[in-house]
């Protein structure tokens, strides 16, 4: 914010002066009985101990005060990290600053000064004059607690400071300057000291190197000071600008009744009349902190458009003028003109008069200021409230009862005149009713109520509405002015008692409400913290998306303009359904498709694959497409055809693959022949290839598995049998594969007879409808198990046959 690179030789020329001015007199340890390197709390406990002795008010002797100075000073000197350090390492301490405390001729009556000069400038470092920011020197805790929630209210402006910052004491001049301008005007000021309360400097913005520090906490926002320059005018400036600009309405001859006159949104009006153009700055504040209950209004005098206003209402030209106006608009309810208004005089007249006569029970707030709780049933303060509807009917009824306030003067602190609209408020009245009646009953009567604590109330319904016509006011207004005298006049307890609802805020802020104050607020905090520069930058950024996003909509729109004009064309032409059916595509394996389908498979995913020859296409596919057409939606499958001709060596190297994995579990060696695998023993097969995970599983009318008249376990037992025996290509159960068999094979001739075996192991793995009785057997029959091994399929309780890779497809 200001020059660091000066504050840096300052500090340096600084330290080198203390170093050449120093003396062992006086040390800050032994002033508050401690030894060298005590820690922080012991420090502070001792300044405790010593601060509590030695203070002038309870210590009678001579020297206490001189001793409670010396006390403090040992105190800021061992709490600064940097000045204890100095200490440490030198052991002395400046002898200006043990003269000075010592001299009864200095006026500051503690200090030390110094003199250096930088291009001309002559500074002047007096450690005494750090109590100017001392005393205004606040805490986490009390900015949280006090000046934070008071912000809504009343701003503050906020100095972050250190003591080693020579800056700081540069603008001592300006800072006490601004604290006798801003204090008497309603701007609170405050000063944080960087060392000492780091995490409130950090919140405010501060960092070391860049103090001093200025923010204003106005609204529960935070300001940052930007200049690089702090004075009293720009400081003003800066504060003049973090108000709303419609805090106060310019107000002339043309809107002046519209002004008064609207009243009606429950607030106060305050009518300011000055002689300069800008509104001044004590006029500010107090808008700021009325604005709840009060709209402010200012207008210059001596101007053609204000000429009216002056002649009717008699304002002297030559002097500051303020009027209060409640709900007559031709009386105000307050006046006043001074050469120069004090702040004091305004907040009082103010605060005298910053309700209606006739206040609009508006929210729980509103109901809190007017009839706050009282337990104590002799202090109590009773809230006479008539209940109406937001209709010109009833006005006829409140403006009566401001008439029967203004005709009897009751006490504020005894009974509180109010009313609300019944439909904005029903909860609320809800609560005060007795026997479930409806709220609508209660329209123009009164009701008096005694808030004991927060949420209980006791209350007493008047019988007696206001009702319109003179002999009924009369009467009306004589049994109230009774009843109320009677009440006043005695401790009775009211009728009944209830738990109160909370009053609805009928000024409450809607979504778009919000939203908008929201941009307000970050459109202010990137003012803050953007320059001009950065802030085009993004705006152009912002802009061109804009732009884009309406030209998309505008062509999208144009879009669906010419979508709706050729639909109004075709209105009237017939319309040709379209199929809907899903299609299930079945691709041919082939080399060029294979490690698309088989090698090149997600995880998860499998290919399902018909072997046939060119004579069994038209019978196989059909068959084929209409078992696996329940699974067309699958996104995981896919399936397919091979031609046998074809793909005879890749299925030979497979089953190869598959035999060899096996039987290299028991040790023996199988190495399969690829002529032993016949073309028309493989046609009808159905094989399922897992690419990621290397292992097939294969269907086949044949194949063990699909025997229908077997038990599980059986078919289990079959297929590993058919896989791990070394004699399985040999087997006459091996068809299933494409294994080429023959009556003649001496190892299966007790299989191919039927001849009774001896144990359950043993039995013909294919039953006589499947085995080499019928080798030649119907294509059509091929596929007729295939919907029950597909279901078998996806449930995981088929046989898997594992390889180390998968061959590739071509002759071998």
């Amino acid at each position: 914010m200001w020059n660091f690179s000066k504050n840096i030789a300052y500090v340096v020329l600084l330290v080198f002066m203390i170093i050449a001015t120093v003396d062992c007199s006086w040390d800050p340890y032994k002033v508050l009985g401690l030894k060298r390197g005590a820690s922080i709390s012991e420090i502070r406990r001792a300044y405790k101990q010593s601060a509590r002795e030695w203070h002038p008010d309870k210590n009678r002797n001579e020297n206490a005060e001189s001793k409670f100075v010396e006390v403090n000073k040992a105190y800021e000197l061992l709490s600064d990290p940097v000045r204890r350090k100095l200490f440490d390492q030198k052991g002395v301490v400046d002898d200006s600053l043990n003269r000075n405390m010592h001299n009864p001729n200095n006026k500051f009556g503690d200090g030390a000064s110094f003199f250096s000069g930088h291009g001309g400038f002559r500074f002047q470092f007096q450690m005494s004059e750090m109590t100017a920011f001392h005393q205004y020197r606040i805490t986490l805790r009390r900015y949280e607690n006090l000046i934070f929630p008071q912000s809504h209210s009343q701003p503050y402006l906020i100095l972050v400071y250190s003591e080693w910052c020579l800056m700081c004491l540069h603008i001592l001049p300006v800072w006490q300057r601004l604290v006798e301008d801003l204090n008497p005007i309603g701007i609170n000021l405050a000063t944080v000291h960087f060392d000492q309360e780091v995490e409130l400097a950090n919140k405010l913005g501060g960092r070391r190197g860049e103090l001093p520090h200025v923010v204003l906490v106005m609204d529960s926002r935070i300001s940052h000071y930007t200049e690089d320059e702090l004075s009293n005018s720009k400081v003003i400036e800066f504060i003049r600008s973090r108000f709303s600009r419609n805090l106060i309405a310019s107000v002339n001859d043309q809107n002046i009744n519209e002004f008064i006159g609207g009243w009606k949104d429950n607030k106060v009006r305050v009518l300011l009349f000055g002689k300069l153009e800008l509104v001044r700055l004590r006029y500010l504040t107090l808008a700021f902190k009325y604005r709840p209950h009060t709209l402010f209004g200012y207008a210059q005098l001596n101007l053609e458009t204000t000429r009216t206003i002056v002649e009717k209402f008699g304002i002297p030209s030559k002097l500051d003028s303020l009027l209060m106006f409640q709900e007559d608009r031709d009386r105000p309810a307050a006046r006043l003109s001074m050469a120069d208004l004090p702040y004091s005089t305004l907040k009082d007249i103010i605060e005298t008069n910053k309700y209606l006569q006739l206040p609009r029970l508006s929210s729980q707030k509103m109901l809190d200021l007017l009839c706050p709780p009282e337990s104590s049933n002799i202090r109590r303060r009773l809230c006479a409230i008539l209940v109406t509807e937001d209709r010109e009917e009833d006005e006829e009824a409140r403006e009566q009862l401001r008439h029967f306030t203004r005709q009897f003067k009751f006490s504020r602190d005894r009974i509180v005149f109010s009313y609300l609209f019944r439909e904005k408020q029903t909860e609320f009245l809800r609560a005060l009713l007795e026997d479930e009646k409806s709220p609508a009953e209660t329209t123009t009567k009164v009701v008096i109520v005694w808030r004991q604590d927060t949420q209980r109330v006791s209350y007493t319904w008047l019988p007696q509405p206001f009702i319109s016509g003179a002999d009924n006011w009369n009467s009306s207004v004589d049994y109230l002015h009774r009843t109320l005298t009677k009440m006043l006049g005695s401790a009775q307890p009211l009728a009944h008692t209830t738990l109160m609802k909370d009053l609805v805020d009928e000024y409450a802020q809607g979504v778009l409400g919000r939203i908008t104050a929201r941009l307000v607020t970050a459109a202010e905090v990137l003012r803050d913290h953007f320059t001009r520069q950065e802030l085009l930058a993004v705006g152009s950024v912002v802009g061109t998306v804009l732009f884009i996003a309406a030209v998309g909509y505008v062509m999208t729109y144009l879009v669906r303009l010419e979508e709706e004009t050729i639909r109004k064309k075709n209105k009237g032409l017939p319309k040709t359904p379209r199929p809907t059916t899903t299609e299930l595509k079945l691709h041919e394996l082939r080399s060029e498709t294979y490690n698309g389908m088989v090698r090149l498979l997600k995880p998860g995913c499998r290919t399902v694959v018909l072997l046939l020859d060119n004579e069994s296409m038209d019978v196989l596919i059909p068959k084929f497409h209409k078992a696996v057409w329940p699974y067309r939606k699958n996104k995981s499958l896919l399936f397919g055809w091979m031609n046998i001709d074809r793909g005879l060596p890749w299925y030979s190297r497979l089953l190869n693959l598959a035999l060899k994995i096996v039987d290299e579990d028991e040790g023996a060696d199988v190495t399969l022949d690829s002529n032993s695998v016949k073309p028309k023993n493989c046609v009808g097969t159905v094989i399922s290839l897992n690419g990621h995970r290397r292992y097939f599983c294969i269907y086949h009318a044949r194949h063990p598995e699909c025997v229908s008249d077997s038990g599980a376990k059986r078919m289990q037992n079959m297929a590993r049998r058919l896989t791990v025996s070394n004699r399985a290509m040999n087997d006459a159960t091996g068809a299933f594969m494409g294994f080429d068999t023959s009556l003649e094979d001496s190892d299966n001739s007790d299989v191919e007879r039927g001849d009774p075996l001896t144990s359950q192991d043993k039995e013909p793995l294919i039953t006589s409808g499947l085995g080499l009785h019928s080798q030649q057997f119907s294509t059509d029959l091929a596929l007729e198990g295939l919907s029950n091994w597909l279901d078998r399929l996806f449930e995981g309780t088929t046989q898997r046959y594992n390889i180390n890779y998968w061959p590739d497809f071509g002759n071998f």
